[in-house]
């Protein structure tokens, strides 16, 4: 039983997620703890109203994703693996917004928060990869596949953030938003306006 309507609903629900995170990933990018502190601090001193913004749009686009993913269809692992990706999502929001609310934050601090925040980072990859395996669960075989994949690339993405590689920031995070465009797209044309969010290949 889907918790928030008809799978349209879902597949709408997803679309604005992904426009929220798209206008929020555009603002800015943050530094990570392979920045000295000293340049993390300027780097917030200096964009501090912009980043607050950022991840505001960051927080709020955790309802519609959360809509989007309790509505995709019947699957017991959704709940626990979107409770683990709110969390983590939500932490990284708040980091680098405790970081701009310090008028005074020093260089030893900001390098420890930055730390501390990509660790969260990783934690959310982590969770988006468990999400990528679980939502298309019942599906057609290429959309489990192509789950897989995204998964795959959101973990490697987790650990080569924690080790300093930078060469998936920006592969793994579009993966995954394409995923959920895909997934949307699918609930948008395919699913009956009263009946389970099924994809359009599964029906006789």
């Amino acid at each position: 039983m889907r918790l928030f309507g008809t799978g349209r609903a879902a597949g709408g629900w997803g679309i604005v997620f992904v426009v929220i995170l798209l206008i929020s990933a555009a603002m800015v990018s943050l530094p990570t703890g392979a920045e000295t502190g000293t340049k993390i601090a300027t780097f917030y001193k200096a964009h501090g109203s912009v980043i607050a913004l950022q991840q505001i749009l960051g927080a709020i686009a955790v309802a519609p994703f959360v809509a989007f993913a309790l509505s995709i269809g019947p699957n017991r692992w959704l709940k626990p693996v979107v409770a683990v990706f709110v969390a983590f999502e939500l932490a990284t929001n708040a980091i680098p917004l405790v970081m701009v609310a310090m008028s005074n934050l020093s260089a030893d601090t900001a390098y420890t928060l930055t730390v501390v925040e990509d660790f969260a980072d990783a934690g959310l990859f982590v969770s988006v990869a468990a999400f990528a395996i679980v939502a298309p669960m019942g599906d057609s075989l290429w959309i489990r596949a192509i789950g897989i994949a995204v998964a795959i690339a959101c973990v490697a993405r987790a650990v080569a953030g924690l080790v300093g590689i930078g060469a998936l920031d920006f592969v793994a995070p579009l993966a995954f938003i394409a995923f959920v465009l895909l997934l949307s797209l699918r609930l948008l044309l395919g699913a009956d306006e009263g009946g389970p969010a099924r994809p359009a290949a599964h029906r006789a």
